[in-house]
């Protein structure tokens, strides 16, 4: 076991290559178009045409919910696994292989289906099977990047999400009408993503060829008190996502039923709205990473992110028509890509064993995974406030809750007493 212990220390004492780093966000970038297209944009719009007008935002609350629920519970499990897989070519490169078709068999689900019921069968398939691939690749990280990168490459892995929003959307615009291509298209750049990383990127060693075969562990319960800067860092984390995940769920809706957008001219909408996001986010994630690694801090980046990203939302609550939405996820934008330039290096400079990285890692994408859940469970109760109060803008006071929850996420980063 000190072996293998040496041999990681090894792997992550030099820099990496940036054929490693092309190959490691490709894949991340291939994962996060197959997965986040239906969350932006595609789930709302299918069940716009399966389900009838009044009932497709409490399908698609169930939907999500379970979903991400569903992800939550996978991503330790698989994590654990990954950590302990005894392959020839590695322990993580299997579960990327393995996630990538569970992903495949899910999106064929929801492209064949006609019923609610069995188009949210598809997307748990897609969550649970994605988060086999997701929990192999966020140990990476940990693994292969000296901490002199890993800012950078955590910006890198920001942008590879953002940038697949964006090209999810614009390739919307052409598959709207036929489903089949609306949730296939954006997966078939996996297949090349995951064969190069498998032919370039290093995999840590795995036990069974190892000069000394590592001794079996058993699950071990993290106390979060023993253990205050994971934690702190976890429920910080938990709140941004939830904030964000508000408006990246109900926009969709929020154009159509509160700006009044035609169904039929969303996708466009969208797609300039995600592409401002885009260029904003992919811009002020490079140099935030690059600065966050120059000054040897990531706390004061994520509190003013989070603060920014507050201030956004209010802009949004506030807009009444898309120019001025524009303008507030702008805002929202400036703070999302700062605080994904140091999101995944302050992740892992606070894991508390990196021998158990893929777990660990596991258990802060539930601070991802689980806001995807609460959002839509949260969000119909502040819908449902009564319109006579609120003058019918049901949807700017759930901009304002979610400006609220990312005001917590930056105050509850100080804490964190490991990280600068």
């Amino acid at each position: 076991m000190a072996i293998a212990i040496e041999q990681g220390r090894a792997m992550t004492a030099r820099r990496v290559r940036w054929q490693v780093i092309c190959a490691y966000w490709l894949v991340q970038y291939a994962a996060w178009l197959a997965l986040l297209t239906p969350v932006v944009i595609t789930i709302a719009v299918r069940l716009g045409h399966i389900t009838d007008q009044e009932h497709k935002a409490s399908w698609l609350g169930w939907i999500m919910g379970v979903g991400a629920m569903a992800a939550m519970i996978a991503a330790p499990i698989w994590g654990t696994i990954s950590d302990r897989t005894r392959s020839r070519i590695g322990k993580r490169k299997l579960w990327v292989i393995i996630g990538a078709i569970s992903l495949l068999a899910g999106l064929l689900i929801m492209a064949l289906a006609r019923d609610p019921l069995i188009f949210g069968l598809g997307w748990l398939v897609c969550q649970i099977g994605s988060n086999a691939a997701q929990a192999a690749l966020n140990a990476v990280l940990s693994d292969i990047f000296p901490e002199e990168q890993r800012g950078a490459m955590s910006a890198l892995l920001g942008t590879a999400a953002t940038t697949a929003m964006m090209t999810g959307v614009f390739l919307t615009r052409f598959t709207i009408d036929n489903p089949f291509a609306m949730f296939l298209v954006p997966w078939f750049l996996t297949p090349v993503a995951v064969a190069l990383f498998v032919a370039i990127v290093p995999d840590s060693p795995a036990p069974e060829h190892t000069a000394e075969r590592q001794p079996r562990r058993r699950w071990r319960f993290r106390n979060p008190l023993v253990h205050a800067d994971f934690t702190w860092a976890f429920v910080s984390r938990f709140m941004v996502t939830l904030a964000y995940s508000f408006s990246m769920t109900y926009q969709v809706y929020f154009l159509t039923d509160h700006l009044r957008i035609r169904q039929d001219q969303i996708a466009y909408f969208m797609s300039i709205s995600v592409s401002v996001v885009g260029v904003v986010t992919l811009i002020v994630s490079c140099v935030g990473g690059w600065l966050s690694d120059r000054a040897a801090r990531r706390k004061p980046f994520v509190v003013t992110a989070a603060a920014i990203m507050a201030c956004g939302l209010v802009g949004v609550a506030m807009a009444d028509d898309f120019s001025q939405v524009l303008w507030a996820v702008g805002l929202v934008s400036l703070g999302q890509g700062l605080y994904y330039a140091v999101d995944l290096a302050l992740c892992v400079e606070v894991l508390p064993d990196r021998s158990d990285a893929a777990r660990d890692m596991a258990v802060m994408q539930i601070a991802s995974s689980l806001p995807q859940s609460l959002a839509p469970a949260i969000a119909p109760f502040v819908l449902a406030v009564s319109a006579e109060v609120l003058r019918g803008a049901n949807y700017p006071l759930l901009f304002c809750v979610a400006a609220a929850v990312a005001l917590v996420g930056a105050i509850t980063i100080a804490p964190v007493r490991g990280v600068r």
